[in-house]
């Protein structure tokens, strides 16, 4: 493992740095094996390739079926400045297309979204964006219907997010709020996401500047914390350990072991399942994934 490397948790630049992807990525090809009860091995199964510009942006996605043919196909242009202004996605099974166009305004600060599906227009949605390029609107309209979503953020003296608030224009039950705490060392250590309804909570605890752990709750109508999941990361924010909790009590717990090549991009994933609601006493294994990634020179 490349401990010389730094993890991507926020601020991404580009597809790569969000998908926690490390050097100059040309294609990648996933393959997944999963394991019968009989613990015999399945053949390999290509389910997916991704393949990506020298700027770090996906170009095109080829989705594969349990089989290994060819189901859906995505792909993106981007302009001169590297956004995005068309993609393609291609249904095999279903016969259909969609096409998604944008174009951008830097005067005005907004872009505009074209859907259409199957060469008929669907919708269109103009986005507004404020400070930080956080998107403070967005009004769509499909049909003779309009929907606008407003928003707005609050920042602390460094610039990172401690408060958003969006609501939907007519509907006074549509209020999402989040809530962002940090550390001292600007590292997000709690992030609350609350609607009407449910207030999903996340908590994350941090060792040598990364990201070690975080843990998930709900609270609902009885206004208590009640776990749902706890994931463990190496120094490279891949998950090694996951449990998963049914009414704050341990259910499900998930573990997995990587090979890495010389990029510090994981090539192999093990995984295997202990199910505590059923008092089962070892990990069995239940798939493995494989990536084959190549490089631009």
């Amino acid at each position: 493992m490349r401990a010389d490397l730094e993890p991507f948790y926020s601020d991404y630049t580009n597809t790569l740095q969000e998908k926690n992807l490390h050097g100059k990525v040309k294609k990648i090809e996933y393959f997944k094996k999963t394991f019968q009860k009989t613990e015999n091995e399945d053949k390999a199964i290509l389910n997916k390739i991704e393949e990506y510009a020298d700027f770090g942006e996906l170009k095109k996605v080829e989705y594969f079926d349990n089989s290994g043919e060819l189901a859906q196909t995505n792909v993106i242009d981007y302009n001169d400045n590297q956004k995005l202004i068309k993609s393609v996605s291609i249904n095999k099974s279903k016969e259909s297309n969609i096409i998604q166009t944008s174009e951008y305004d830097t005067i005005k600060n907004t872009s505009d979204l074209t859907v259409f599906v199957n060469d008929t227009i669907d919708h269109k949605t103009t986005f507004y964006y404020g400070k930080n390029d956080y998107q403070i609107k967005r009004i769509s309209v499909k049909g003779n219907d309009t929907t606008e979503i407003n928003s707005e953020q609050t920042f602390n003296d460094n610039n990172k997010l401690i408060l958003a608030k969006q609501k939907e224009k007519g509907n006074d039950k549509s209020t999402i709020i989040i809530r962002n705490k940090y550390d001292n060392n600007n590292n997000l250590i709690e992030s609350s996401h609350k609607t009407e309804w449910v207030e999903m909570l996340s908590e994350t605890e941090w060792k040598d500047g990364r990201i070690s752990k975080q843990s998930s709750y709900t609270i609902s109508a009885d206004l208590k914390k009640h776990l749902t999941n706890v994931t463990e990361f190496d120094i490279l924010y891949n998950t090694i350990n996951s449990k998963e909790f049914e009414d704050s009590k341990l259910s499900r717990e998930l573990k997995f072991k990587y090979e890495f090549d010389q990029n510090g991009n994981w090539i192999k994933k093990n995984v295997s399942m202990k199910e505590h609601s059923s008092n089962s006493t070892e990990f069995i294994p239940i798939y493995i994934d494989t990536r084959k990634i190549s490089y631009w020179k």
